[in-house]
C-alpha cells in the first residue's frame, strides 16, 4: 500500500451488510480495525482510540452528518473522514462535501475502498514523516572481510548510549554473516527479517517486540546467520523498514557487512553517512579504492563517506596523506591494533571506554556525532615510511 504504517481504521455502519462487505475487503489491506460497531462514535471513544480513519453511514443516527464531522475534527483532528454509501446520491454526495469529509466511497466498495486506503495512507505517512523528528541514520561497511565493520559499529553504539541522551539502535544488516547479536549478547529469537516479513503491518509497538533492549536507551536488532537472500524481494523492503525507525530513534547504526553488497546499495538514500572500514594492508586499500569508486559511480556523494583505518599497527607503512592521494578520500579516524580488543571478546564483552582503545572509540564516537572535545588530537604515527611498501600503496 505504500504508507509506512498500518492505518487505524474505525467502522461505524448501521447497515449490517454493508459494514460486513467493508469489513471483508479491510482484511487484505494491511490495515488494523480498533472498532466496528452500527451506532456513531462517541468523543471519548475517538480521543482513546486516536484513529487514522473512520468509516461510517451517509446518514448517522441522533446528529446530521455535518454535526458528526465537526465533532471528529474537533475532538481527534488527526481523524480522516471516509463516507461508504450503496448509490451515488447526487444529493448524499453534495451533503458530504459540504460536512468536509475526505472520502466518498461507492461500490464496487472493494476497489474504490482500496484506492481510498492508499490515497489516505499516503496523507497519514507524508504528516507523521513532517511532524517527527528523523532521527541520522549511519552505516558502517568493511572494505573486505575480516576489516572490523563490525567492531567500530558495536563500539560506537555502546559509546551513544553512555555518553547521550538519544534513543539508539543498533542494527546488523549483514545477511551473511552477522554477528552483532552474538557480540552484544542480544537475548531475542527474532532479527531484521521478521521485520521484513512483517513490514506491510510494522508500527513502533510490533518493532519493539522484535528489538533487544538489555541496555536504557540503546536497542539491538540482530541478523539472521548465514542467510543470503535469493532474490530481491526482502531488499527492497529494508528502506520500508529504514523509514519506520529513523522515525523512532535518535541514531540508527547500522553494519552493512562488507563491500558494496545488494542491502547496501538498496539503502545508500537512507543512509546520511557511510563509513569505510579498512584495514593499512594493500588488499584491503585495494578493496577500499574500488568500493569507492563504485560508490561515486552510483550517485553517492563523497562528501558523505567516510574513511576509517582499523588495526593500524605502531610501525605502519603509509601516511595518511599517502592513503588520501591513492583513495581520494582522507582518512577520517584511525583505530589502533590492540590485543586488548580479543582479550575482551575472549570475556564476552566489549572494550572497557577507560582501555586504550576504548578511548579511541569514543574519540571516534564523539567525531561522528560532530562534537569536537577539545582541541583536534596530533595524529598517531604515520611517520615512518618504507619505500617498497609506499610504491605499493601508489599503484592501488
Amino acid at each position: 500500500m505504500g504508507q509506512r504504517h498500518p492505518l487505524t481504521i474505525g467502522i461505524t455502519i448501521s447497515n449490517e451488510d454493508l459494514r460486513e462487505e467493508v469489513r471483508t475487503a479491510l482484511r487484505d489491506m494491511g490495515v488494523r480495525i480498533l472498532m466496528e460497531q452500527e451506532t456513531p462514535i462517541e468523543s471519548l471513544q475517538l480521543k482513546r482510540l486516536n484513529l487514522d480513519l473512520l468509516l461510517m453511514d451517509a446518514t448517522p443516527m441522533d446528529e446530521s452528518l455535518e454535526e458528526l464531522v465537526h465533532r471528529i475534527r474537533v475532538v481527534s483532528p488527526g481523524t480522516m473522514v471516509a463516507v461508504v454509501h450503496r448509490s451515488p446520491d447526487p444529493e448524499v454526495m453534495l451533503r458530504a462535501m459540504r460536512a468536509g469529509t475526505d472520502e466518498f466511497i461507492l461500490p464496487p466498495v472493494e476497489q474504490r475502498l482500496r484506492a481510498a486506503i492508499d490515497h489516505i495512507g499516503a496523507i497519514v505517512a507524508k504528516r507523521e514523516t513532517s511532524s517527527r523528528p528523523l532521527g541520522k541514520v549511519i552505516g558502517f561497511v568493511s572494505a573486505k572481510g575480516g576489516c572490523g565493520a563490525t567492531t567500530v559499529a558495536c563500539h560506537v553504539a555502546a559509546e551513544f548510549q553512555r555518553s547521550t541522551q538519544h534513543e539508539i539502535l543498533l542494527a546488523d544488516f549483514d545477511l551473511e554473516s552477522g554477528i552483532i547479536g552474538f557480540l552484544m549478547q542480544a537475548a531475542t529469537r527474532y532479527s531484521i527479517l521478521d521485520a521484513l516479513k512483517n513490514v506491510y503491518r510494522l508500527d513502533p509497538s510490533l518493532w519493539k517486540g522484535f528489538v533487544w533492549s538489555g541496555q536504557p536507551r540503546l536497542d539491538v536488532i540482530p541478523a539472521p546467520t548465514g542467510m543470503a537472500p535469493s532474490d530481491g524481494t526482502e531488499i527492497a523492503q529494508f528502506r520500508d523498514v529504514f523509514r519506520l525507525i529513523r522515525s523512532m530513534y535518535g541514531w540508527v547504526i547500522a553494519d552493512l557487512g562488507r563491500t558494496l553488497n545488494p542491502v547496501t546499495l538498496a539503502v545508500l538514500d537512507d543512509l546520511d553517512e557511510l563509513y569505510l572500514v579498512a584495514t593499512p594492508s594493500i588488499t584491503a586499500l585495494y578493496q577500499a579504492k574500488q568500493f569507492i569508486r563504485r560508490m561515486l559511480e552510483v550517485g553517492y556523494s563523497r562528501q558523505r563517506l567516510r574513511l576509517i583505518l582499523n588495526r593500524v599497527p605502531k610501525r605502519h607503512d603509509f601516511s595518511s596523506d599517502d592513503v588520501q592521494r591513492s583513495l581520494g578520500t582522507a582518512v577520517f579516524a584511525e583505530l589502533s591494533d590492540r590485543l586488548e580488543l580479543d582479550e575482551a571478546y575472549t570475556a564476552g564483552k566489549l572494550l572497557a571506554p577507560d582501555s586504550e582503545l576504548g578511548k579511541q572509540f569514543a574519540d571516534l564516537a564523539l567525531k561522528v556525532s560532530g562534537v569536537q572535545a577539545g582541541e583536534a588530537k596530533t595524529k598517531s604515527g604515520w611517520g615512518s615510511l618504507f619505500g617498497s611498501k609506499k610504491a605499493q600503496l601508489e599503484g592501488v
